[in-house]
């Protein structure tokens, strides 16, 4: 049964409690390996996960040649719903299992790197208006810019912990897809939450959580919208952009 097909194709192995995530496009193997990595790490550390097959490393397709892992699927009621407190306590949890870790991840910035890279090149944001494509551009340069005037501390991050990336169980919450687990300032994972959410954590830097709020919106945009042909994605894509035109202040 098909889960999801945008970044990586994900697949339910029915009647099995197993899913099974494939690279499927260029860059994206190296991503799930270390994903597999970071996720089989927290799961000894006790995070709030949910976790990849224990005696399943990643493996190569011999007829596609496309990488696969392969993960316990965890159930999640659609209709639960999780106040900000409670997600914000969870992904302290896991910033705290992710102290515990010894695996290398990039910085937050080579995310941004290869966003803006896509940004510059025509033939890929075809799908994006011209003026669009333009906003875009000129939000990453200057925000970027304004992004090297701060000073903060690094840490190991989710790095994309919105509410497609965690599921509501019977046990609690338990976050997935750690494709961009990062180290970065605790702002960034922090961009990704809604106010009540982020109102659990201390000394947050407001100005630049304001920032990385935008420029986040103005990667999001980006991805979704060179994959305006998923439908969900473009929605995503122009939610994010009215929000980049109604927080940029150049």
């Amino acid at each position: 049964m098909l889960i999801q097909e945008t970044n990586n194709t994900v697949v339910w192995l029915r009647p099995h409690q197993v899913v099974a995530k494939v690279g499927v496009h260029a860059g994206s193997e190296e991503r799930i390996v270390r994903e597999h990595e970071v996720a089989s790490a927290l799961v000894v550390a006790g995070a709030p996960i949910a976790p990849p097959i224990s005696d399943a490393p990643p493996l190569r397709d011999v007829e596609s040649d496309f990488v696969v892992t392969l993960w316990n699927r965890v159930d999640h009621d659609p209709n639960a719903e999780s106040t900000g407190d409670v997600v914000g306590r969870s992904l302290g949890q896991l910033h705290e299992a992710l102290l515990e870790i010894n695996v290398d991840v990039p910085s937050f910035r080579e995310g941004l790197r290869r966003t803006q890279a896509a940004l510059a090149d025509d033939g890929r944001t075809v799908s994006l208006a011209i003026p669009d494509r333009h906003l875009l551009r000129s939000v990453f340069t200057d925000l970027l810019a304004k992004l090297d005037g701060f000073s903060f501390v690094e840490q190991g991050l989710h790095g994309e912990p919105h509410v497609g990336n965690y599921l509501v169980t019977t046990s609690g919450l338990r976050w997935i897809d750690f494709e961009d687990a990062c180290r970065g300032p605790l702002e960034w994972d922090l961009a990704f939450l809604p106010a009540d959410a982020v109102a659990t954590f201390e000394n947050v830097d407001s100005s630049l959580l304001e920032l990385l709020t935008t420029l986040n919106s103005a990667r999001v945009a980006t991805w979704c919208l060179i994959q305006a042909r998923f439908p969900k994605m473009r929605a995503h894509g122009e939610y994010h952009l009215e929000q980049v035109r109604e927080r940029w202040k150049p």
